[in-house]
């Protein structure tokens, strides 16, 4: 089964939009009138979703027009939550964007009443388009069925997860995942063009009395430097300090590779992130070597912009230990 994406997003700013309606194929009056018995259906599972939204000002666009939108509903009774995934890349080779998001909701056994609550592992890479937001949605999702297989669909409005800027609204349409086929849905879900093992963090070892990593995979982690941050929202831009000499570097933000194998040089490539300041761990940016490039060890120039400041850190890191920097939010 194949399900068309449009991943929603909002800019920190305003943008004018056409009244342009992405419309779903029309259900005829006997798929309407299907035999429903919304009072007996479970909704607990995976299921695949579609997601829409009127066009804007400034839109980016994203590879590829079909893929899946990985969600997990667990339901209790009349209380849902789940747990939405993306991973995705931008066109035309300019970044990709990845997070997760958990939800709320209330099934009245014909409507489920949805509501997003937080976004977590927030990434943009985006050369371009900076400062770009996912929108905490709400809408009330009408259950129905068609040869089978049940759907929640309904229109969505909502704002942007950091600074609440209303966003260009939309409709939601979720399918249910036969459970024969969960595995295989899983394996294609979970990972979308996305580079990240199964969709799961990098192992790490920390120390958890110091709140300091001490080894990802084999290697040793340097004790780092700690930075104070004014803003929850901060973008990163990384670059060769020294000559360009051919060094291949990743960059892992709290488990998440950045950058994989990636060729650094003297241009400047910028990251935003947002924080996860209420974890047990402090959010960090890890360098990992890949070579030494012509004059060891590898070294580059990160930039933290927190939107108030700038900070300037070098990181240096070789074939048997790594380099880190650890974030600290102001209060």
């Amino acid at each position: 089964m194949k399900i068309i994406i449009s991943l929603i997003l909002t800019a920190f700013y305003f943008s004018s939009f056409a009244q342009v309606d992405v419309s779903f194929p029309k259900k005829g009056k006997r798929q309407l009138n299907e035999i429903r018995k919304p009072q007996m259906q479970d909704l607990n599972g995976l299921w695949e979703g579609e997601i829409s939204q009127l066009v804007w000002d400034a839109q980016p666009e994203f590879q590829g027009a079909t893929g899946k939108l990985h969600v997990e509903i667990t339901q209790e009774g009349s209380k849902v939550e789940g747990l939405l995934v993306c991973r995705a890349k931008f066109a035309n080779n300019k970044g990709y964007l990845s997070y997760e998001k958990y939800f709320t909701g209330v099934w009245t056994g014909e409507i489920l009443q949805y509501k997003d609550l937080r976004v977590e592992n927030y990434i943009n890479t985006h050369k371009e388009l900076r400062h770009l937001e996912t929108c905490l949605k709400q809408a009330n999702l009408q259950f129905y069925q068609t040869k089978g297989s049940f759907h929640l669909e309904g229109d969505w409005s909502g704002g942007g997860h950091v600074t609440g800027i209303d966003c260009v609204p939309g409709k939601i349409h979720l399918t249910k995942i036969n459970p024969d086929d969960i595995a295989i849905e899983y394996a294609n879900t979970v990972n979308i063009n996305f580079a990240q093992e199964k969709g799961k963090p990098v192992e790490l070892k920390w120390d958890e009395e110091n709140k300091t990593i001490e080894k990802i995979k084999d290697r040793k982690v340097n004790d780092g430097n700690t930075i104070e941050v004014e803003s929850k929202v901060i973008s990163i831009t990384v670059y060769d300090h020294k000559k360009s000499d051919g060094d291949i570097i990743s960059l892992n933000y709290n488990g998440y590779w950045l950058l994989e194998k990636y060729k650094i040089d003297n241009d400047e490539h910028k990251i935003d992130v947002v924080l996860n300041a209420n974890k047990k761990n402090p959010d960090y940016v890890l360098l990992y070597a890949h070579n030494l490039g012509k004059y060891p060890p590898n070294t580059v120039a990160i930039i933290i912009n927190d939107g108030v400041t700038q900070q300037r850190v070098i990181l240096n890191s070789d074939m048997h230990v790594c380099d880190v920097i650890y974030f600290k939010l102001k209060k």
